[in-house]
């Protein structure tokens, strides 16, 4: 589903980097800095300000898997609110929203060797006689948000992050479920066992299933594993 300019503006207006308990907290005057991996997938950079604990801003480097062989890069800058927070006695419940503008680039590539797929515009017209078609930059923007509930034991959420540009467009859904072995202290070390569900459409189109641990405590969150494909994912996030 593709999302319009409308839609986009409304969600600019809301969007994350405060956290709950189970994840690095946003706290007032700090910086984030996040890394993602997932092989055969995609790669991401973010690195975020956050003047308020329910606010922040800053920029993000993404490169996506795609079934031709140039490369595929997003650079953007977000704009990230705390949109609503239920504080509970043993538990909590937050929704985020996020949105932004960047540039997509696409790399050279040969038509004639890895053809052009169905529903799909990548970029710059092929040279009629070697089938080389240019390396090409253009604008896009990203919406996304996340909705999460958590108490000391069980941790849950879903998430959808969405660009769109002249040449394609990419989205992510996440559902994630999670338990906890024991029940951690507030500035403590957490430890969680995770499921983890993805769906990618667009330029790239896969779903995977993945099983992680994530170590939490305080400024930082550490998560590794693997799909059921055998594929690694690892992820890291630093907030001083």
């Amino acid at each position: 589903m593709r999302i319009t300019p409308l839609l986009f503006g409304l969600l600019t207006l809301l969007a994350t980097q405060a956290a709950s308990a189970a994840r690095p907290i946003g706290f007032a005057r700090s910086t984030n800095l996040m890394f993602d991996y997932r092989e055969d997938a995609m790669s991401e950079a973010q690195i975020f300000y956050a003047p308020e604990h329910w606010f922040s801003f800053g920029l993000g480097y993404s490169e996506l898997t795609t079934d031709i062989t140039a490369k595929h890069s997003i650079t953007y800058a977000r704009l990230n609110l705390l949109a609503k927070r239920w504080n509970m006695e043993s538990a909590q419940a937050n929704i985020f929203g996020w949105g932004g503008i960047g540039n997509i680039y696409i790399g050279s590539y040969n038509a004639l060797i890895d053809g052009v797929p169905d529903g799909h515009s990548h970029g710059g017209t092929a040279d009629p006689l070697t089938g080389e078609v240019p390396a090409t930059n253009v604008s896009t923007y990203n919406v996304g948000g996340q909705i999460d509930f958590e108490t000391h034991r069980f941790y849950s959420s879903f998430s959808t992050d969405f660009f769109d540009s002249s040449v394609f467009w990419h989205r992510a859904d996440t559902l994630q479920i999670g338990f906890s072995p024991y029940r951690h202290a507030t500035n403590g070390l957490a430890t969680w066992l995770l499921v983890s569900g993805r769906n990618y459409s667009g330029v790239y189109e896969k779903s995977e299933v993945a099983f992680l641990i994530r170590l939490f405590r305080k400024r930082t969150w550490l998560e590794a594993g693997a799909t059921t494909d055998g594929k690694i994912q690892a992820l890291a996030m630093f907030n001083f």
